[in-house]
C-alpha cells in the first residue's frame, strides 16, 4: 500500500448564487437563517418577531412591523471529472496519475470542510464504474482507496467517454472541476462544454514541462503517442524545439479562448497538483 500525505485543500466560491434548499456556505437564491441582509419585509409576510427592526418599523409610512430577511447560505454539490486515457499516463517531471490522485483528494477534503456534497467520475471511452463516487453514496476511505488505486491504474483509451459522464450530474447547477491534459480535437472540448452549460465549470488543464519545455535543444529522441502506441524519432535542434515550444504556447491560447468563450477560466497546473493554485485562482476569479 502507498502511504499518502495529507490532503491540501483549498477555499472555492461560485460566482452567482447558488440554488438549493440545504444549509450550507455558499450565497443561496433563497431566503431564510443567513448572516448576509437581503431587505425588510412585513412581519405577516414573514412572521419572525425575532428579527424586528425597530428602527424601520418606526419609519414605515405604513406603520408596520418589518422584519430583516437574510440571504440563506446553501449547499453545493462539487464534482470532480477526471480524464484516465491514455495520455494522462505520461510521466515527466512529475506523474500524472499521481496529479490525478492528488487532485481527487484535494477536491474531496476541500468539499468535506466546507460542508458540500463531493462526486468523483473517471472516464476514458467510457465512464470507468470503478472510479464513479456519486454524492452521499461513499465515505472518505473509499476516496483514499479510489485515488491510490489512481496512481498506479494502467490508463489506456481515449477521453471520449467524458461526455457520458454528464448523465450523473445533479439537474442543479453544481461545481465541476474538469481535469484532463486536453489533448482533444476542439470539437469535442466544445460539445463537452455545451452539455455542462448549467454548471460552474472549471478547467484544469494538466501539463508537464517535459512534454515541451524541457526537451532537449540537441541530440535524437523518441517520441510515443500514448493513446494510439506510434511512436516517432526526432533530430532535435534549437530550432525545432523553439517550434515545439510555440505550438504548445498556441495550443494553451486556443483553449483559453475556448474555454472563455464557455464563461470558463481555465487553469494550466504544469507542476502537479497544487491547491495552492486553486486558492489563487479562486480568489482572481470569484470576486
Amino acid at each position: 500500500m502507498i502511504a499518502m500525505s495529507r490532503p491540501q485543500t483549498f477555499n472555492y466560491r461560485v460566482s452567482s448564487k447558488v440554488c438549493g434548499t440545504y444549509p450550507g456556505a455558499h450565497v443561496g437564491q433563497m431566503v431564510g437563517s443567513g448572516q448576509l441582509f437581503k431587505r425588510h419585509a412585513p412581519l405577516i409576510a414573514s412572521p419572525d418577531p425575532r428579527r424586528i427592526d425597530l428602527r424601520a418599523s418606526l419609519l414605515d409610512p405604513f406603520q408596520q412591523f418589518n422584519v430583516r430577511v437574510y440571504q440563506q447560505a446553501t449547499q453545493l454539490t462539487v464534482f470532480l471529472l477526471a480524464d484516465l486515457s491514455a495520455s494522462m499516463r505520461f510521466q515527466g517531471d512529475r506523474d500524472k496519475r499521481g496529479a490525478l490522485a492528488d487532485g481527487l483528494l484535494s477536491v474531496a477534503d476541500s468539499a468535506s470542510q466546507a460542508g458540500d456534497l463531493f462526486g468523483f467520475i473517471g472516464c476514458a471511452d467510457a465512464v470507468d464504474s470503478d472510479y464513479l463516487l456519486l454524492p452521499s453514496a461513499h465515505g472518505q476511505q473509499r476516496i483514499r482507496r479510489v485515488a491510490e488505486s489512481l496512481r498506479q491504474v494502467p490508463l489506456h483509451g481515449q477521453a471520449k467517454g467524458l461526455l457520458q459522464a454528464v448523465r450523473y450530474l445533479p439537474a442543479r447547477p453544481a461545481l465541476v472541476f474538469l481535469l484532463s491534459d486536453f489533448y482533444w480535437p476542439a470539437g469535442q472540448i466544445t460539445h463537452l462544454l455545451q452539455a455542462l452549460s448549467r454548471h460552474f465549470v472549471v478547467p484544469l488543464a494538466l501539463w508537464d514541462k517535459q512534454e515541451y519545455e524541457r526537451l532537449p535543444a540537441w541530440g535524437s529522441i523518441r517520441l510515443r503517442d500514448l493513446e494510439n502506441g506510434r511512436q516517432r524519432t526526432l533530430l532535435m535542434r534549437p530550432a525545432l524545439r523553439r517550434k515545439i515550444i510555440a505550438a504548445f504556447e498556441r495550443r494553451r491560447d486556443e483553449l483559453t479562448r475556448q474555454f472563455r468563450a464557455f464563461g470558463c477560466e481555465p487553469l494550466f497546473l504544469d507542476e502537479g497538483f497544487q491547491a495552492e493554485r486553486l486558492n489563487q485562482y479562486f480568489l482572481r476569479h470569484s470576486a
